[in-house]
């Protein structure tokens, strides 16, 4: 496949749009490289800890951008989740009381198979 794109890349005639991002073909996967500024500090305290993690600093850096976007992700789709909630406790009036969620939780850490609360109105 690799050998393909790269043919048709190379074709006499094509026309090429060329930007200040280069792209690479690695594995089938296409990475941009880009130029990132830290400060000097953070630099260091990227190659430091990139060091005692026995990795290369890029791949400590690639690490942590991919956290960081996982995390703003998962924090989306959460309050995604949360606002249906809301919405459908609304639209319903049907809900759990907060107690007795917090009671099933604890519940729940000795015992995988405790019965979950009952929903029942909100506001009476």
């Amino acid at each position: 496949m690799l050998a393909r794109v790269a043919s048709a890349l190379l074709k006499p005639g094509v026309k090429r749009c060329y930007s200040s991002v280069t792209t690479l073909f690695f594995w089938q996967t296409v990475m941009s490289t880009t130029s990132l500024k830290l400060p000097d500090e953070l630099k260091v305290r990227a190659s430091t800890a990139a060091e005692e993690l026995g990795i290369s600093t890029h791949a400590f850096m690639v690490g942590a951008i991919r956290q960081a976007a996982d995390a703003v992700e998962q924090r989306t789709q959460f309050v995604g989740q949360a606002q249906a909630a809301r919405a459908e406790l609304l639209k319903t009036g049907m809900g759990h009381d907060a107690a007795e969620v917090r009671a099933y939780l604890r519940a729940r850490l000795q015992d995988p198979a405790a019965t979950r609360p009952a929903i029942k109105p909100w506001h009476e």
